[in-house]
């Protein structure tokens, strides 16, 4: 039995980004600007308890201290993180990259629209 070269219904492809990247270039995509995020906690509250905030008042958003961070590019999960302070700011220290193929790709999808 001889296998059509050109049929490649049958046949499964996994999407394997550092595959789909290695023939693109995208150093165009190193001066795009992108949305970082990293998310402290969150809470609710009324608007009777923000109307009372004053200077000095604490909000508790509900996560323990030392607990990681998720930060996000473009609205994307890039990696978890740690809340430090580095020269008097607030500051992200980057522990893990998830899957950093996969964030250029999508970057690079989102360059084209």
């Amino acid at each position: 039995m001889r296998k059509n070269k050109y049929s490649f219904a049958s046949e499964k492809h996994p999407f394997n980004p550092e595959e789909e990247l290695s023939w693109m270039d995208y150093s165009g995509l190193l001066d795009m600007e992108v949305e970082f995020v990293s998310m402290l906690g969150e809470t609710e509250l009324t608007v009777r308890e923000i109307l009372a905030l004053t200077k000095g008042s604490i909000i508790d958003l509900k996560k323990p201290a030392g607990e990681s961070v998720e930060s996000y590019v473009n609205g994307r999960i890039l990696g978890k993180g740690e809340v430090m302070v580095y020269e008097k700011n607030l500051a992200i220290r980057i522990n893990e990259v998830l899957d950093s193929s996969a964030v250029l790709y999508h970057l690079s999808k989102e360059e084209k629209l």
